[in-house]
């Protein structure tokens, strides 16, 4: 057990993101960005390339794309798993559901964190690594009366930079470019795009 003294009452942290699995990411986007005025979206094609998808502790050869904007201060993604491979967002839609999936923090003890989850029952259903095996996300079953499940991951320095990106683009958004897509995380990050966070 974790003494209560080494956890801020926001143990998972200040920052948030809203996470929806769907199955067409381009109609998705054209709703968030004509109907609902929100971008612009950063597309990250074939996301899980370049890292190891554990789901129920096999592992798994998931393929999708993402999507990240901005709400204020509230992270928007966008899942669309592009195989059928085992995983979270598979059983979530094979049940028939589509739209909002999880809640993600990123806290700044982020092993702390993830067992005082595990502390009050969440249960470790999905886990994305590194090729060298540093844990990257980590996805957790709420309590039924959440709803949806929770997403930790440890804040580093690239992720402080690749989500900073993003949300400056949000932030001095002109509803020019709403859909601004990238091959890769690092192309994203390589690019004019992909400002520091100023505010």
């Amino acid at each position: 057990m974790i003494p209560q003294h080494t956890l801020s009452p926001a143990f998972l942290g200040k920052q948030m993101q809203i996470a929806f699995v769907v199955k067409d990411l381009q109609e998705t986007l054209r709703y968030w960005t004509q109907t609902m005025k929100v971008g612009p979206f950063v597309v990250i094609q074939n996301a899980g390339v370049d890292r190891l998808f554990f789901h129920r502790g096999e592992l798994s050869p998931v393929e999708m794309d993402l999507a990240f904007a901005y709400v204020g201060d509230v992270q928007i993604e966008i899942i669309c798993q592009t195989n059928t491979a085992p995983s979270l967002y598979q059983e979530f839609l094979s049940a028939g559901n589509e739209g909002m999936h999880h809640v993600a923090f990123w806290p700044e003890n982020f092993e702390a964190s993830c067992r005082e989850l595990e502390r009050t029952g969440c249960e470790l259903v999905c886990s994305l690594q590194a090729p060298a095996g540093t844990v990257q996300v980590n996805y957790y079953s709420g309590p039924k009366h959440l709803g949806v499940m929770l997403e930790v991951g440890p804040m580093t320095p690239d992720r402080a930079r690749y989500f900073g990106g993003i949300k400056a683009l949000a932030d001095k958004w002109d509803g020019t470019r709403p859909v601004r897509t990238f091959r890769s995380r690092a192309e994203f990050m390589a690019s004019p795009d992909c400002k520091p966070h100023t505010s």
